[in-house]
């Protein structure tokens, strides 16, 4: 019998209905979805429907940190793309609305072009990334995000009803525009600012907010951070030391702070004292751990997961932080991130610090990133596994996890070399200590 063959005239994709081709181009990337439009005049007039729009760099960002010369050139090729994509954009509202690329003050007439056009689209995901691929940018060149547009006929404010979550990476957010944000924007429950250079005292607070999860980070010249009384449930600050007051706060489930090398000094836990009966998630950066107060530590009752990242140097032992998991009551999920100054090792036997008086009763996963064979290391996480009872397992991971201040750990992700000796420690200095029944895994 002889096979039917299928009509290669018959395509099948341009039969789908376009509400079907509209759903599948939603799940390409942006770009793709637009280069669909050179098929033919009915696919045009389908991806200028997208509800998602994110509009990358990508290959662009690549010719700039190779070629520095060519970043005008770039710079307007991107600029002239996202104009023509917002020109024959059609749909009435738009879900989310994201730029990525370096940008500055510069290109203000463009990016406040796109954030009227975000406006008049009843925006519900806006995010401005001006940082991609940059970790520095003179305080003079930052865009400000702005309160309102100038136009021939009118001065038209910057009112975005409809937003529900706002992403701004190297944009300047002065305190009046984060009030305006925050009393024109009443559905917002996502507020990140990374860089902003003119933020000093956030103050932010009041039942009427919906805001749920707010992110501080980079942010050189804050000075103070008061929350009050509304509902929210995770917070990040990352920066220098500051004034933190975080007051009543009953909804709070999540903590991340990390105030530098000053951090501790600042008295992190008196900061969070009004949030510690309520935390389930929290993460410290501890950069000296000579500034490590053990009887300014409270009891944590219901922190479930712990992750401390640390400073550590010349092999110096690290089991007083052992202090904070003790106090977390119901601890399940311990992570320790470890960077370390220098790969020294140096001989010398095992400390016993006092012994945490109560157990790890609820400890099922302990992690350890950046494990590099030290004495410090080992008894680290000796010191962990004989105070558990229900451990199941034990995830360490040699790998280099970062670095201090500017410095590289001296490269130890290219070395690996390194990493296989690290790997080596690891096995031959926790297999023995390791319980029965508990899962040992170096990555």
């Amino acid at each position: 019998m002889v096979p039917r063959r299928v009509s290669r005239s018959k395509d099948f994709i341009s039969n789908m209905p376009d509400e079907i081709l509209l759903m599948i181009l939603s799940l390409m990337p942006s770009k793709d979805a637009v280069a669909t439009g050179i098929l033919s005049k009915r696919w045009m007039s389908i991806w200028c429907n997208l509800i998602h729009l994110s509009i990358d760099g990508g290959e662009r960002l690549d010719k700039i940190i190779k070629i520095p010369m060519l970043c005008d050139q770039v710079r307007s090729m991107y600029i002239k793309k996202v104009n023509s994509i917002i020109k024959h954009h059609n749909a009435s509202l738009l879900q989310e609305f994201r730029i990525c690329f370096d940008l500055d003050c510069r290109n203000k007439h463009a990016i406040d072009y796109w954030l009227h056009f975000a406006m008049k689209k009843k925006v519900q995901t806006l995010e401005l990334d001006f940082m991609y691929h940059l970790k520095y940018r003179m305080s003079a060149e930052y865009y400000d995000f702005p309160l309102h547009f100038l136009t021939k006929n009118a001065r038209i404010f910057l009112k975005l009803h409809h937003l529900r979550k706002l992403v701004l990476k190297g944009v300047n957010v002065r305190e009046a525009i984060l009030r305006n944000i925050l009393r024109t924007s009443p559905h917002l429950e996502t507020l990140f600012a990374h860089n902003s250079r003119f933020m000093a005292h956030v103050l932010v607070g009041g039942k009427a907010l919906k805001l749920k999860h707010f992110e501080i980070k980079g942010c050189s010249n804050i000075r103070s951070i008061y929350l009050y009384e509304f509902d929210l449930v995770s917070f990040t600050y990352k920066g220098p030391a500051i004034d933190l007051r975080l007051g009543h706060l009953p909804k709070m489930k999540e903590l991340d702070i990390c105030q530098g090398a000053e951090g501790l000094q600042n008295n992190i836990f008196s900061q969070i004292a009004s949030c510690v009966s309520y935390i389930q998630v929290l993460s410290l950066n501890i950069l000296q751990m000579e500034r490590l107060m053990l009887n300014s530590i409270p009891e944590l009752p219901n922190v479930k997961k712990l992750r401390l990242t640390i400073g550590a140097y010349n092999d110096n032992c690290l089991l007083r932080f052992t202090y904070i998991a003790n106090a977390c009551l119901s601890l399940e999920t311990f992570t320790i991130q470890l960077l370390w100054g220098s790969p020294i090792w140096r001989k010398r036997k095992a400390r016993h610090f006092s012994t945490p008086t109560r157990p790890y009763n609820n400890l099922c996963v302990l992690e350890l990133m950046g494990y590099y064979g030290r004495m410090s290391d080992f008894e680290l996480v000796a010191q962990i596994i004989e105070n558990v009872v229900a451990l199941k397992q034990i995830v360490i991971d040699p790998r280099c996890q970062g670095r201090i201040g500017n410095t590289p750990l001296l490269k130890l992700k290219k070395n690996l070399k390194v990493e296989e000796t690290a790997r080596t420690y690891a096995h031959s200095q926790l297999k023995s200590v390791t319980p029965q029944g508990v899962k040992l895994l170096i990555l």
